[in-house]
């Protein structure tokens, strides 16, 4: 099925992507992934390519054999979207909560932008970059 060149397209691919995440559906969400893409998360200092993003999260979901989470949910908030042409662009926050197997529940709030590339057929993800806003909260204007 082809996607929407459009921003209800562009909304149905977005909803389709956070809940794969949300389910644990990596198969899925990691096919939302352009093999070009380029990944900066909250949590890793350095840009990743799709493989290494893979090889990042499969530490989280099942380190050593064993997953470090109980259960998460990546939850967005204030989410705008914009389409020019094939490009496909999502900004918002959003609210990482979880619960990891050896300590107590964890939330981090984050601002986020995602830009997808309309490639006839569908929409890849071809940039996401996510960051804690912290630095945006606490010391954003010098005393």
């Amino acid at each position: 099925m082809k996607d929407a060149i459009d921003t209800n397209g562009l909304k149905e691919v977005f909803k389709d992507w956070s809940k794969s995440l949300n389910e644990g559906n990596l198969e899925k969400f990691y096919d939302f992934f352009d093999e070009d893409s380029e990944i900066l998360d909250e949590d890793y200092p350095w840009r990743m390519d799709k493989s290494e993003f893979i090889d990042h999260i499969n530490f989280h979901a099942f380190g050593g054999g064993q997953g470090v989470w109980e259960f998460f949910e990546w939850v967005p908030r204030e989410v705008n979207y914009k389409v020019w042409g094939s490009t496909g662009h999502i900004s918002g926050f959003s609210t990482f909560r979880g619960k990891p197997k050896d300590s107590g529940f964890r939330q981090r709030f984050m601002g986020f932008t995602i830009t997808f590339h309309h490639d006839g057929d569908r929409w890849k993800l071809v940039c996401w970059h996510q960051s804690v806003l912290a630095g945006r909260i606490d010391g954003a204007s010098p005393g």
